[in-house]
């Protein structure tokens, strides 16, 4: 799937896409439990994922400058004649708007992404982030925390918290957790080779948080994964911070 990264990136930079799902990292960290196929129709990039939650295939929105009416119209005249039908996921309001009566659109309220200023987490403001700042507090108060560079030098110590978080919370018993942290592992084994960067957080002297993320578009970061040692208080709002 490497051969198609530059073409993807290519295409999610002229898109500016909305969605999480839309960088090639996603795509290509969680390819093993959700297999990704890629074709093209006339000038449109398409991305078919097979979604481990409902083992559906489900159509992202198309990466292409035509407009998006005429591409799904099309499309689904090739699934009527294929006696089929053509589920779109991840698809934004701007998207939805264009689509025809044909398609009904339904809310997949369970995994809406969700959208903060980077300025209110770093600085917490109000009382809608008090409790965040108190368990910081007490995390920085009980801890000597101390932040690093997500680089090649702090990658097996993130792995060690990985396979640590694992078998806390026993991930091999879990289909999601597993897929979950196999997507992390390719994430690290393939970390200078993908756009993604990170931090992450010494405690008394050992890696106990890390969080990855990458562009999604001009003015949007999307956080792929964050962890911390869940018996720790505090950590997780400090490594999110």
């Amino acid at each position: 799937m490497f051969e198609d990264k530059a073409l993807l990136e290519a295409l999610f930079r002229e898109m500016q896409p909305q969605i999480s799902e839309l960088t090639f990292t996603n795509l290509y960290v969680w390819n093993e439990a959700e297999p990704v196929q890629l074709s093209r129709y006339n000038k449109t990039a398409l991305i078919q994922r097979r979604r481990i939650r409902d083992e559906k295939n489900v159509l992202l929105p198309p990466l292409t400058n035509e407009p998006i009416p005429t591409v799904q119209e099309d499309l689904r005249k090739v699934a009527v004649a294929n006696h089929s039908e053509i589920l779109l996921y991840g698809i934004d309001s701007k998207v939805a708007g264009q689509l025809s009566a044909r398609y009904r659109v339904d809310p997949d309220r369970d995994n809406w992404d969700y959208v903060y200023l980077s300025s209110d987490l770093a600085d917490l403001p109000g009382d809608k982030y008090h409790a965040k700042r108190n368990f910081i507090t007490r995390c920085l108060a009980d801890h000597k925390c101390e932040y690093a560079k997500l680089d090649a030098s702090v990658v097996n110590d993130c792995l060690q918290l990985q396979t640590e978080w694992c078998n806390l919370r026993q991930c091999g018993s879990m289909p999601s957790l597993e897929a979950e942290n196999k997507a992390i592992k390719t994430i690290f084994d393939k970390y200078p080779r993908l756009a993604v960067f990170g931090g992450a957080v010494y405690v008394d002297g050992k890696l106990e948080a890390f969080t990855l993320a990458e562009p999604l578009n001009n003015d949007t970061a999307v956080i792929h994964f964050e962890k911390a040692n869940p018996q720790i208080t505090g950590l997780y709002q400090l490594i999110n911070q």
